[in-house]
């Protein structure tokens, strides 16, 4: 007797899988997914006695959410990159993360050189150190963590 093949019923018609198989095949909570469905995300190719049945194809979709989570995207970003029309309009949105990650790792290194200041102050304890005061007094004033670091140092 033929075995269907991997994807498809004995029909012949591609087999939908439910959300509970989706969320084991992807490790994404079935909470997730049907908020992804809300979001427009991952949308399930139908519904069969009010349950979402999804295309083998969705857990392509929601890898790709998975990864762009991953590299640091919010589920708006994913949404806006997924819907994008043309490669100009996605590639704007991936030069916004890239400058937004740029930020963030130089606010990072500013951060860690804070703390490492920190581990090795001659006063021994950063409560009683004057240039951790000097930056809060200047964050206190307005200035940002990497300028009150600057101004101190």
């Amino acid at each position: 007797m033929p075995t269907p093949q991997e994807g498809t019923e004995l029909s012949g018609t591609p087999r939908l899988l439910s959300i509970g198989e989706l969320a084991e095949r992807t490790g994404v909570a079935t909470t997730a997914l049907r908020y992804y469905d809300e979001l427009r995300l991952v949308r399930p190719a139908t519904r069969s006695s009010g349950r979402r049945r999804y295309a083998e194809s969705a857990v392509a979709e929601v890898g790709a959410i998975l990864f762009f989570r991953e590299v640091g995207f919010s589920l708006a970003e994913i949404s806006s990159f997924l819907t994008a029309h043309d490669r100009r309009s996605r590639q704007e949105i991936v030069d916004r993360k890239l400058a937004e990650l740029t930020q963030q790792q130089h606010r990072i290194e500013v951060a860690r050189e804070a703390l490492a200041h920190g581990q090795r102050c001659p006063a021994g304890d950063p409560m009683r150190c004057s240039r951790f005061w000097s930056i809060i007094d200047g964050q206190l004033r307005g200035l940002s963590l990497e300028e009150s670091h600057a101004r101190v140092h």
